[in-house]
């Protein structure tokens, strides 16, 4: 069993911030059983330490097919080099995107696991792992003196920390200027504390690349070689479908609707609907004088408005790709408008229960048509049912 001093347990309460290897504490624990990349191909290669590689190619494995990783149980002391050693096998295969892939699963892995700790645990591991500023805005006593729109805020952090990750998220409300900011201290929630923290940790893996790497041991060349063999067919998977040509039939739905409705000109669709339309239309790479074709047939049309409305939508830079422009809303976010006609039981399309965005249906579809699928029988055996209508 790995031990943390008095001190330390007390600061994160029940927490084990071992468990966490971007945490100070789990740094500091594999420092002292491998100082450098040598020592660590060393150590894992002795007798009784093979369990490691086998861990920490099961970890990369996971990350390549799954998008996730599980954090081991960290009954050992050795268990902290696991993921260490898993950078090591990424970092040997030298492929970028594959060093992406492991950030994104390693993202996903430390947000779904802090979202189970203690306030408490969150605030201090954030600062003691990055050396942010983060402070309690007090209970939900004490937070009742505050303005309304912020007693749900339950911590502030330092902007220029904020700034470290922020500006990666896709949302709007994560940009600063949408955000309040009272002598350089943003308030934020929980969740969001989480969030960053995940996104740092995804920052963290995407920017350390390693050029000066060690001979490698059989086992953890082996370990190379097995997952340099598997990593081309799941990467080609995880490749963004590239649209040849804009394909109406396989529109979801709630694109289906507002899109006709629009090009007919059979009412003035409300702002968020005009907003979610044409975010689709361009992220499916309409051409934008079809675009706005499609927007001039709305009975209140205004052509140098809807010029200015849809420039602004697609312009927009996205921090996580070459891609410029805003994403059209997501399902949950299409149903709190009213706007999914399949949550309104007017019409059903049995892959709206396997998506949770517009996009997703589309590529599906897309791929389907384009290979002559015609039975959605495929769904269940292969995809996870994600809502329910």
């Amino acid at each position: 069993m790995i031990r943390i001093d008095k001190e330390t347990s007390l600061l994160y309460a029940a927490g084990n911030p071992l468990k966490y290897p971007f945490s100070r504490e789990a740094r500091e624990a594999s420092q002292k059983l491998a100082r450098d990349l040598g020592d660590l191909v060393e150590f894992v290669s002795q007798p009784g330490n093979d369990y490691l590689v086998r861990e920490a190619e099961e970890r990369v494995f996971g990350a390549l097919t799954k998008s996730a990783v599980d954090y081991p149980p960290m009954n050992d002391e050795r268990d902290v080099l696991i993921y260490p050693t898993s950078r090591l096998i990424v970092e040997s295969i030298g492929q970028p995107r594959l060093r992406t892939v492991q950030a994104v699963a390693e993202e996903k892995a430390a947000n779904k696991a802090l979202n189970a700790e203690r306030p408490k645990f969150v605030k201090k591991i954030c600062e003691s792992s990055f050396g942010w500023e983060v402070e309690s805005m007090g209970d939900v006593g004490e937070r009742a003196s505050l303005p309304l729109s912020l007693r749900t805020y339950e911590f502030k952090i330092r902007f220029e920390n904020y700034l470290e990750v922020a500006p990666m998220i896709r949302a709007s409300e994560w940009n600063l200027i949408n955000r309040h900011l009272d002598k350089g201290w943003v308030p934020i929630r929980r969740s969001e504390l989480v969030r960053l923290t995940s996104g740092k940790v995804h920052q963290i893996i995407r920017d350390s690349e390693v050029r000066d790497l060690p001979p490698l041991s059989e086992p953890l060349a082996a370990a190379v070689e097995r997952l340099s063999a598997e990593m081309p067919s799941y990467l080609r998977r995880l490749e963004p479908l590239k649209f040849e040509e804009v394909v109406p039939t396989a529109f979801p739905p709630c694109m289906a609707v507002l899109h006709t409705k629009q090009s007919e000109g059979q009412e003035n669709l409300p702002h968020f609907a005009r907003f979610a339309l044409a975010a689709f239309l361009n992220s499916i790479k309409l051409d934008r004088e079809e675009i706005l074709r499609i927007f001039g047939q709305a009975p209140d049309r205004q052509s140098s408005v809807i010029e200015y409305q849809v420039d602004q939508i697609s312009r927009k830079s996205r921090s996580d790709s070459e891609e410029t422009g805003y994403l059209p809303p997501n399902c949950s976010k299409m149903i709190s408008q009213r706007l999914c006609p399949v949550d309104e039981g007017s019409v059903f399309d049995p892959l709206c229960e396997y998506i949770l965005n517009p996009l997703s249906f589309y590529s599906t579809r897309y791929w389907e048509e384009s290979n002559n699928v015609t039975s959605h029988s495929w769904y269940s055996r292969k995809l996870q049912k994600k809502q329910s209508f």
